[in-house]
């Protein structure tokens, strides 16, 4: 995410609308529309105070309107009266494609620069451009929000945001799980959150049974649970695990290749500890998660180096057993988790 001194553009704006600094033109581009929503329901609710009874809001496709028509909607007065705030979604003005109607800009100009906040209009955009005049005014003013992809501890400041307005609060560790369960994507992200505070109930804390119990499975956290199984010696749960993969309709063939890729994470962490990385470096050297980081340092503590040579052994034959067709796949994969839980006893 950009940032505008020492702070991200998301901040920022959040920070502006709280402190009631509200502009009469918004520019946000990037690709994560979730915050881009979320700034704009709390600038509106910001607005609401100077008459509650007479915002007229309005949500428009920009593909179907020129900047100039937009303009127009923006100044028109309505019958009721009040403020107009009208959000513009996919609004092409301001890329290579753009509107190029000096007047609307030096219209949109002419609104950024006026002193009252009696409308607000702000534009989704996906890409920016800062070649003409107008948009380097628009931009230096301050009025270009860019919303990227949250990063790390970002995500987590942001889920400890909405489970606190839930009345919610949840440990670094809790919150690690669900991201690595659910991904990073927010949209998903607020999708599971939403359930698991119906799921809670009066429970003040989430926890890490609720996030596996309630949220949408994810091949990469059940490949945890099932090496895991593995490492431990417990076959039976390692079959039940597999036996729910496919049936849920993995392929026996995906299954595989993300066990033979947690193997090989497996044995680089050992490698790495052993040279004396930090368990808290692992993460970066391995381009992986935290949490995923964790639950490898957990797994290479039940593990030696005969063990993973024979994992690796066992889950290459399979690999090739099943491309020659010599066994059915299924079949291949059951007997490749006896077998590892046997030497991992």
């Amino acid at each position: 995410m950009t940032t505008r001194g020492q702070e991200n553009d998301y901040l920022r704006c959040k920070k502006e609308v709280q402190a009631r600094q509200l502009r009469n033109v918004y520019i946000f581009s990037g690709s994560e529309d979730v915050l881009m929503d979320e700034a704009t329901n709390e600038i509106y609710q910001n607005m609401l105070p100077y008459d509650e009874e007479s915002i007229n809001l309005s949500r428009i496709d920009g593909r179907q309107y020129s900047l100039t028509q937009v303009l127009d909607m923006v100044e028109t007065i309505s019958l009721f009266g009040g403020v107009r705030f009208i959000t513009v979604t996919d609004a092409p003005y301001f890329g290579r494609e753009g509107d190029t109607d000096k007047d609307a800009l030096e219209r949109l100009l002419a609104l950024h620069n006026s002193k009252e906040v009696e409308s607000c209009v702000i534009f989704y955009v996906t890409d920016f451009l800062k070649t003409k005049k107008a948009h380097k005014e628009l931009a230096a003013a301050g009025v270009l929000y860019k919303f990227d992809p949250l990063k790390g501890g970002e995500i987590n400041a942001w889920l400890r945001e909405r489970l606190k307005q839930a009345g919610k609060t949840a440990s670094s560790d809790v919150l690690a799980l669900l991201v690595n369960r659910v991904g990073k994507d927010l949209r998903s992200l607020s999708t599971e959150l939403d359930k698991l505070v119906t799921y809670l109930g009066p429970q003040h804390e989430l926890d890490e049974q609720s996030i596996m119990q309630a949220t949408a499975r994810s091949l990469q956290g059940d490949i945890f649970a099932l090496t895991d199984a593995v490492a431990s010696g417990r076959t039976a749960k390692a079959l039940n695990l597999l036996k729910e993969l496919l049936g849920s309709g993995e392929p026996a063939l995906r299954v595989l290749a993300m066990l033979v890729r947690q193997f090989r994470l497996l044995g680089e962490t050992m490698e790495l500890l052993c040279r004396g990385c930090a368990p808290k470096d692992l993460a970066v050297r391995l381009n992986i998660h935290p949490y995923a980081a964790q639950k490898l340092v957990a797994q290479a503590q039940k593990m030696n180096e005969d063990k993973l040579d024979r994992a690796v052994e066992l889950l290459l034959q399979t690999d090739l057993d099943i491309k020659r067709g010599r066994i059915d796949q299924k079949l291949a994969l059951e007997t490749l988790v006896v077998a590892l839980g046997e030497k991992s006893a």
